[in-house]
């Protein structure tokens, strides 16, 4: 009985140090640096005192001709503006710009979930950077059937809408994006809705 013991002892110190580390491994990344927004550009964009550029990850607010532009960069810049923030990372850390991608807290306040909350913003994922896109399509999702900000515009319901596999933007038929894709490489979805529940966004050169 003491050699098990003592043996089962030597196989819990060999792999402890492996649980311990992956368990960090499994919690948020949330920097212990604090950040001081200078500026907002728009609403999921803003700068640092460093210089470098932030973009939210998972979200998307309209662009400059889009309705509520306006409204969402006003939203973040009351939320962030002149405030320090702490960032949480994913997989990638930067974007191909060179800028910062980040989940935003303030405080008690997770500032990409936020923005989503008050539909001034729409879940927009670009994989590997996936943690929260779960949470962000069912927020999306009370915000939608709430009909809050961008989602009190009414758009005209097409027969079908259609995504390819393993990407997750959704289009209508005749986007130039799908045209040349095979039709066993398509999904279909009956509706808008349908799509957007099932984590899927919506593509910016067609707009369904």
């Amino acid at each position: 009985m003491l050699k098990k013991f003592i043996s089962s002892q030597r196989i819990l110190l060999t792999f402890l140090p492996l649980l311990i580390l992956n368990l960090f491994s499994c919690a948020p990344r949330i920097t212990e640096e604090s950040y001081l927004v200078i500026k907002v550009i728009d609403g999921d964009t803003v700068e640092l005192a460093s210089g470098e550029k932030l973009r939210y990850i998972g979200i998307d607010t309209p662009e400059k001709e889009d309705p509520f532009y306006q409204e969402a960069k006003d939203f973040n810049r009351q939320l962030v503006e002149g405030k320090i923030i702490k960032l949480e990372f994913d997989v990638q850390r930067k974007d191909k710009y060179g800028r910062l991608l980040g989940y935003v807290y303030l405080d008690d306040t997770f500032v990409n979930a936020e923005l989503l909350k008050v539909g001034l913003a729409v879940l927009y994922t670009y994989p590997p950077n996936v943690k929260y896109v779960d949470y962000f399509t069912e927020i999306q999702k009370d915000a939608r059937q709430e009909k809050r900000g961008i989602w009190s515009q009414v758009k005209e319901e097409l027969n079908y809408y259609v995504a390819v596999k393993g990407s997750k933007r959704f289009h209508r038929p005749d986007c130039r994006s799908v045209r040349s894709a095979k039709p066993e490489k398509l999904l279909k979805f009956k509706t808008r809705d349908q799509a957007l529940d099932k984590g899927y966004s919506a593509c910016r050169r067609c707009k369904p």
